[in-house]
């Protein structure tokens, strides 16, 4: 997977909290390195962007570790480059809620 990574990318990681100022804490560490995090990620699944949103992104792809506490990061993938950038990195509670949209199986393009 190409995947490019920028301030504007850790920005948003960073500004998407939850309730759990412990995670969040958590989370802004794990920005600091994507690339590792990928290394020994499982894939989770991919889902469909919702309709009107995120016109850019062809799809969104989940990937977990359990670093203490499993966390989830999200990437999407850019329409007109075939790169993929950072999204967020969420809580099991917030992969729950997501993971009744995701795919299982690679997506088809």
């Amino acid at each position: 997977m190409d995947i490019e990574i920028t301030k504007s990318d850790l920005k948003t990681i960073v500004s998407k909290n939850t309730q759990n100022n412990r995670f969040n804490a958590f989370k802004n560490k794990l920005a600091q390195d994507i690339k590792g995090f990928l290394e020994k990620a499982h894939y989770e699944g991919w889902r469909e962007v919702v309709p009107g949103k995120h016109p850019e992104t062809a799809y969104f792809a989940y990937y977990s570790r359990e670093l203490g506490t499993k966390a989830y990061l999200c990437v999407r993938k850019i329409k007109n480059t075939g790169l993929f950038k950072p999204y967020a990195i969420i809580d099991q509670d917030m992969f729950d809620v997501e993971s009744i949209n995701i795919h299982k199986e690679k997506p088809l393009n």
